[in-house]
């Protein structure tokens, strides 16, 4: 009865059951069995929309609905537009942001809000899970009458942002503004961008999500404030006020790497979490349980075939997807892909089981560390390596994509390419100064390679003059070193952590033409 003559809860679909939630999330991806008869050319193409179109509902997918439908329609309880005390609340927000002061709260206020933290490794389909969610809400909702009398307001239902790599809080400040303006037709972000700080932005951010009454705000890829070296303390606390003095809930989303954040110095804001965290982790496998997510999702999967001699999905098969991909759904989309792009390569037609090994090792040599880590069962050694597989899907992606020229500067182009390369680099343990030098020599040598084959060429120039300099230097050294123990180099070759003593990662310097 709390939801009964609020515009803004009113507005919104109605709450359905679990079933009605699978079915609007459940969208079959496009497929024709007479497909299977086109050209291998053709065949790719269509093997291709199972990056995009591919989407599976779980338990955790249900989950997620219901906090979100709970927070949005919680958060917006106390806003209500023709409530006389919400709108005093709203009209003191815009008088402080104009003062440039505090907004005086309320004693009595207690905001309904309640937020919640989304944590796992990349690929298990968070971003997935939630955009699609998300979109079964209208974004904005333009309201002109309620029940005969005038109502002129414009209500953003949701907002979903993602930090920058650089952990950037004036450019998460400047991304909400953008949003803004892209969703309402205003023009925040040009009258801000230039000479605004962070506290200005922060000011306004909190009065534009009272004057658009927005009913929950979503940050991605949390992670990267984690790595920053900037002090994020005052954005996460900005979180908090969103909730505290406009009722705004707050999801914040990232990969374990975010962990220390949320558990040290966003103490204060555990407040945004109330509804408890969600760890989403790798769908997991008991060969013993019948039916485990992990087997539906396959099962769900493996109906898209289209090479010619299509196989049923067994037991071994169900097995082998699970040892090379670890329960990560979007690793399995990408192995499901390389293997039939092989069978009709190599004109079998076919998945064999010995196939998804040999085809796990050969293309997809970069996350090879981060599945062993996800084996190890270490937490350090998962978090380190979070972000390999996010990376390593988008290039394969793009490398499938057709090219389009950006719009953007030649130079522009190339500066992103380098920093791409870069970050390739430095997940591979190449120092940053080093990753960068080589990153820009590769892009220089053939600018319009893929990016992972200039990973490897940038690694084959930093491993090429790292051998120079030890073959210079050997003699000395070992002048120097007779008779002594080499420690620095037998804990360097026994360091687990260390991404060039993984089992994969001689295989990465290999120059693979099929890639």
């Amino acid at each position: 009865m709390e939801y009964v003559g609020n515009p803004f809860i009113e507005a919104l679909p109605g709450i359905i059951s679990h079933k009605e939630v699978r079915d609007k999330l459940e969208v079959p991806t496009p497929f024709d069995p007479r497909e299977r008869t086109f050209s291998s050319e053709t065949r790719v193409h269509c093997i291709a929309r199972l990056f995009w179109r591919f989407f599976q509902p779980m338990m955790q997918h249900i989950r997620i609905w219901d906090y979100l439908s709970i927070c949005i329609r919680q958060g917006y309880i106390r806003r209500n537009p023709l409530d006389v005390s919400s709108v005093q609340r709203a009209n003191e927000l815009y008088a402080a942001a104009m003062e440039r002061r505090e907004p005086t709260v309320d004693a009595k206020y207690i905001p309904n809000s309640v937020g919640f933290a989304i944590i796992g490794v990349s690929g298990v389909g968070k971003s997935t899970a939630v955009s699609s969610i998300l979109h079964q809400y209208s974004q904005v909702i333009q309201h002109t009458h309620y029940k005969g009398k005038m109502l002129d307001r414009k209500q953003i239902v949701w907002m979903k942002l993602d930090c920058s790599h650089s952990g950037s809080e004036r450019g998460l400040c400047l991304n909400f503004l953008r949003e803004v303006d892209r969703l309402t037709g205003t023009n925040y972000f040009a009258a801000y961008e230039k000479r605004a700080t962070v506290d200005t932005l922060l000011t306004e951010m909190t009065r534009v999500a009272s004057a658009y009454s927005l009913g929950i705000l979503l940050v991605d890829e949390i992670q990267h404030l984690a790595n920053s070296r900037r002090d994020s303390q005052k954005l996460l606390n900005f979180f908090v006020t969103l909730e505290n003095t406009i009722g705004v809930p707050v999801v914040l989303m990232g990969t374990p790497g975010a962990l220390p954040l949320l558990q040290g110095d966003f103490r204060s804001a555990r407040r945004c979490c109330a509804h408890g965290d969600i760890f989403w982790n790798p769908l997991q496998w008991d060969e013993t349980i019948q039916n485990s997510e992990w087997e539906l999702f396959l099962k769900a999967m493996w109906q898209y075939q289209w090479i010619r001699n299509p196989v049923d999905l067994s037991v071994g098969f169900v097995r082998a997807m699970y040892e090379e991909t670890q329960g990560i759904e979007a690793l399995a989309v990408v192995l499901f892909i390389l293997l039939q792009e092989e069978a009709i390569r190599n004109g079998t037609e076919t998945i064999r089981l010995a196939d998804i090994s040999r085809v796990a090792q050969k293309d997809m040599k970069i996350v090879q560390p981060m599945l062993n880590a996800l084996r190890s069962g270490d937490p350090k050694k998962i978090a380190q390596y979070s972000d390999v597989i996010s990376t390593f899907i988008d290039d394969m992606r793009s490398s499938r994509e057709v090219f389009i020229e950006s719009e953007q500067p030649e130079k522009s182009r190339k500066k992103a390419g380098e920093k791409l390369i870069s970050e390739y680099l430095q997940e591979m343990d190449v120092p940053p100064e080093l990753a960068e030098k080589y990153a820009h020599e590769a892009l220089k040598k053939n600018p319009k390679e893929k990016p992972l084959k200039l990973v490897r060429t940038a690694l084959a120039l930093y491993e090429a003059d790292e051998a120079k300099k030890t073959t210079g230097n050997s003699e000395s050294a070992k002048k120097r070193n007779r008779g002594r123990p080499a420690k620095a180099e037998k804990a360097k070759a026994n360091d687990p952590g260390d991404l060039r003593n993984a089992e994969s990662y001689a295989g990465i310097r290999k120059e693979d033409e099929n890639i």
